[in-house]
C-alpha cells in the first residue's frame, strides 16, 4: 500500500471522526481530533490500519467524550430553518376567486348593476380561472337572454298581427304597442336575466373552481 493510500485512510477516518463528534463542544471535538491526527501522522499505511482498528469507531469515541463532559450533556445543534415561502399574489388566492364569483353573481342585489361590475372586474383579475371560463360566465347571460328577448319580440308582434287581422272591419281599434316600452313577455326575460343566470354564472364558476389549487 502506497502512501496515498494511507493518506486516504487518515482522510476517511477523520471524516467519519468529525461527523460523529457533531454534538459535542467545539473545543471539546477539537482537542480530540487534534490529538487522532498527531496519533496517524507519518505512518504508513499497513501501520495507520492498526492504530485506526485500535482507536475504534468514530462513534464509540464520540459517545465516551460525550460521557466525559461535564453534565453529560451535548451542544444541541441549532435547528435548520426552511426559508419563508413566498406568498404568490392576491389574485391567484382561493379566497380572492370565489369572492370574485360571488360578486359576479350576487353583487347586483346588494347594489344594483354597480355590484354586478364589480364581480365582472375581479373577475377578470383572478388566476385561477381561464379566459374562456371568464368570457362564458360575463356574456353567456347577456347571449341568452338577447335571444330569449328576441324571440319573445318576435312572438308578440306576430301575435299582436294576427290579433289585428281578426278584428279587422269591425270597427274596433287595436292600440299599437311602444317597441321602446318592454311587454309582459320581455320583463319575463330580464327577470330571468336577474335573477336566474347572472346568480348561476357565479355558481358556475365557483363549480369550476374544484380541485383547482392556487397558484
Amino acid at each position: 500500500m502506497t502512501e496515498n493510500a494511507a493518506q486516504e485512510l487518515r482522510e476517511e477516518y477523520l471524516s467519519r471522526l468529525d461527523q460523529a463528534m457533531r454534538g459535542l463542544p467545539h473545543g471539546v471535538a477539537t482537542d480530540i481530533r487534534a490529538g487522532i491526527e498527531e496519533e496517524l501522522h507519518g505512518l504508513d499505511a499497513p501501520a495507520t490500519a492498526e492504530r485506526i482498528a485500535r482507536l475504534g469507531e468514530p462513534a464509540e469515541i464520540a459517545r465516551g467524550a460525550q460521557e466525559e463532559t461535564p453534565g453529560g450533556q451535548a451542544v444541541a445543534q441549532p435547528p435548520l430553518v426552511a426559508p419563508p415561502t413566498p406568498r404568490g399574489p392576491v389574485a391567484a388566492t382561493r379566497g380572492f376567486a370565489i369572492t370574485a364569483a360571488l360578486a359576479l353573481g350576487f353583487g347586483g342585489f346588494l347594489v344594483p348593476v354597480l355590484g354586478w361590475f364589480i364581480g365582472v372586474v375581479l373577475v377578470s383579475l383572478s388566476a385561477l380561472w381561464k379566459t374562456w371560463e371568464k368570457v362564458v360566465a360575463v356574456l353567456v347571460p347577456f347571449v341568452v337572454t338577447g335571444l330569449s328577448f328576441l324571440a319573445v319580440s318576435v312572438f308578440a308582434g306576430v301575435s299582436s298581427g294576427v290579433s289585428g287581422d281578426s278584428s279587422s272591419g269591425t270597427g274596433s281599434e287595436v292600440a299599437a304597442a311602444n317597441p321602446l316600452v318592454p311587454g309582459i313577455g320581455e320583463w319575463h326575460v330580464l327577470i330571468l336575466l336577474g335573477f336566474l343566470l347572472i346568480p348561476a354564472s357565479g355558481l358556475w364558476l365557483l363549480w369550476r373552481l374544484r380541485g383547482r389549487p392556487a397558484r
